[in-house]
């Protein structure tokens, strides 16, 4: 070849050998027949124009490198991709870094070389409707990446359509197979499809993996051949709200991962799987109750019953070194009641006395502390408060909880059972600041409180943690499991380990007057010539007449104190007044109008006279 056609050859080199080339010139001069102006140079120059303008010929068109095949695409082009659809997964919701949510959804698609995964993106999601599995289908505009483990995925873009073609135009395609694996003949194995009913959902759960926090929720589900446990994890756990699944539901589960813990297969939800919800042919739940007074150590049972007690939970330190929590509840039908004992997350659930509750999945043990039954929760078990039922235990249940209102205070300044345990509502009327003592096991803090409801006053005890509580005159309060104890003067409640100070449910609102009302219908004015040794919930009003300054003092235990001496009157006498700790710090000139409501009146024989004393800030007001 001579020179000057080499260097047109260049040109297109990449494109045709030099001796295609040299063809071609030859063929164009028979072509142009006897042009004598035309030389060998100007021929290959038209050639190569030929050649450059010509759109067949480039080498990506050319049948040996064109990608109409899943195994010829190439990462990075974007192209139309034509397979059988095999799978399609739920669609599942992700956020972004920017906080915005979005969704995906995988589909495999397979043609006779090979396998391929299109990820359909929240402005494809609508295109899932288009088809299903065992459609031929063409996805036009993909954008082929590289996937997981190296495996090229197509990517849709935002103008990518879906067209369902027809299945005999391509016989050599492999055949969609929707094989479903009996819940009894389940092995650990590749993925799987059942059909099954729902007979329970769990809670959504979390847990921590690489101090990152994760969440999953199991179904319970059952065929005519068992049951087992299908597990979602992450953001698979919105496709239960997203899907309305319940108990009793039938669905099919597409393309789940057996997986084999503790001696059981149970199904695990992945990227690829697909929940349809449904009217299948499997056998109708009914859950079966188990009375509390046929327990027995046994698995696996559900229960309803009325909470008739609830304990704080207790932290506790594993052997890994982390903590976990503990709490007890006790539960009661029409047969019995037992205790049941609540872990971890569970310790968390709001469960009020009262509440009617149902738990399934719980095993029974044998309490040999107790020489009772304990139902014990774990890791599947479904606790359902106040369930939605027309079932005749439900009704007994909530026969027996109108039984279980709180006590008015007046009743239970009645009782004579020491030890007995209630529940009562009602608002501080006085506290007292936390103080501490010492006992065999160490040191100890008591406070002490007045709680009031319209039918009167009672004292309380306040123990160790309940005593650190943060509570304020005037607040409502529900107080559970509180002892009754025989006073000096009368009877009084011993707020212990086993108590709970709670906030008041709204119905326990409904009849409980407001602090000011209470003031009013307990306390009785009096005047000071009308004052009688240990009067009780009285209010006096009167004048200073007579102030000293306050004086330090050390009591017994050590503790720091604080004592001021008043002198007050009104239109019937005068009488002096012992003001301690907050009380003695209070802004007071002679001359001022006090109000002194609850005091202590005592009369000693060294003055000649009575005295009041004041034991805390809210019983002496301006």
């Amino acid at each position: 070849m001579k020179e000057e056609l080499k260097r047109e050859y260049e040109r297109i080199k990449d494109r045709i050998s030099p001796e295609e080339f040299e063809e071609l010139i030859e063929k164009k001069k028979e072509e142009l027949g006897d042009i004598g102006f035309m030389d060998d140079l100007t021929i290959a120059s038209t050639v190569v124009d030929d050649i450059l303008k010509e759109k067949n010929t480039m080498l990506s068109e050319k049948p040996e490198h064109r990608m109409d095949t899943i195994s010829k695409l190439e990462e990075g082009a974007e192209t139309p991709v034509t397979g059988r659809v095999m799978k399609i997964s739920s669609p599942r919701t992700f956020t972004t870094r920017k906080g915005r949510e979005g969704k995906l959804a995988n589909v495999i698609i397979a043609d006779d070389t090979g396998e391929l995964r299109a990820v359909f993106w929240t402005e494809n999601i609508k295109l899932l409707k288009k088809f299903r599995e065992g459609d031929v289908i063409r996805i036009k505009d993909v954008n082929i990446r590289g996937g997981f483990g190296g495996r090229k995925e197509a990517h849709l873009m935002p103008r990518s359509t879906v067209e369902v073609l027809d299945p005999e135009d391509y016989p050599e395609f492999p055949e969609y197979r929707e094989e479903i694996t009996p819940i009894g003949d389940l092995v650990e194995d590749d993925e799987v499809n059942v059909i099954a009913r729902i007979t329970g959902v769990s809670r959504v759960r979390t847990f921590e993996r690489d101090g990152r926090e994760g969440r999953f929720i199991s179904l319970d589900i059952m065929d005519a051949t068992g049951s087992t446990t299908y597990t979602l994890w992450n953001n698979d756990v919105n496709l239960v709200e997203e899907l309305g699944l319940k108990e009793g539901d039938a669905v099919k589960i597409l393309w789940a991962q057996p997986r084999r813990r503790d001696d059981k297969v149970t199904l695990t939800h992945t990227s690829l799987t697909r929940v349809v919800p449904g009217e299948y042919d499997v056998p109708e739940f009914r859950e079966e109750l188990v009375k509390i007074g046929d327990l027995h150590e046994m698995r696996n049972v559900t229960v309803m019953g009325l909470v008739t007690k609830v304990n704080d939970p207790v932290e506790f330190e594993r052997n890994d070194g982390t903590t976990g929590s503990v709490k007890s509840i006790e539960i009661a039908d029409d047969t019995g009641s037992a205790r049941v004992t609540l872990w971890d997350e569970d310790t968390r659930i709001k469960i009020n006395k009262g509440d009617i509750i149902r738990i399934s999945g719980a095993n029974v043990e044998f309490d040999d502390f107790n020489q009772s039954y304990r139902i014990n929760t774990n890791f599947n078990t479904r606790i359902t408060l106040n369930p939605e039922s027309d079932g005749a235990l439900l009704k007994v249940l909530e026969e027996y909880r109108e039984q279980m209102r709180p006590m008015k205070i007046s009743e239970i300044l009645e009782m004579e059972d020491e030890g007995e345990e209630v529940d009562v509502v009602g608002r501080i009327f006085s506290l007292s600041d936390p103080r501490e003592f010492e006992r065999e096991d160490g040191t100890g803090i008591v406070r002490s409180m007045e709680l009031a409801d319209e039918t009167g006053k009672i004292r309380i005890s306040l123990w160790d943690e309940k005593a650190e509580k943060p509570m304020n005159i005037g607040d409502a309060v529900r107080i559970e499991n509180a002892r009754i104890r025989l006073g000096l003067y009368s009877v009084e409640l011993s707020a212990g380990r086993t108590t709970r100070i709670v906030n008041p449910l709204p119905e326990d609102m409904e009849d409980l007057p407001s602090f000011e009302e209470l003031e009013e219908m307990l306390y009785q004015t009096k005047k000071i010539a009308d004052l009688e040794e240990d009067d009780r919930n009285i209010r006096i009003i009167a004048r200073v007449v007579d102030l000293f300054e306050p004086r330090e003092f050390q009591r017994g235990d050590g503790t720091p104190g604080l004592v001021r001496t008043a002198e007050f009157a009104d239109d019937t006498g005068s009488i002096r007044a012992s003001l301690w700790d907050d009380a003695a710090e209070k802004p007071l000139s002679i001359g001022d109008p006090v109000k002194i409501e609850n005091p202590r009146v005592v009369f000693r024989d060294d003055m000649g006279g009575g005295r009041l004393e004041t034991q805390h800030r809210k019983q002496f007001k301006d």
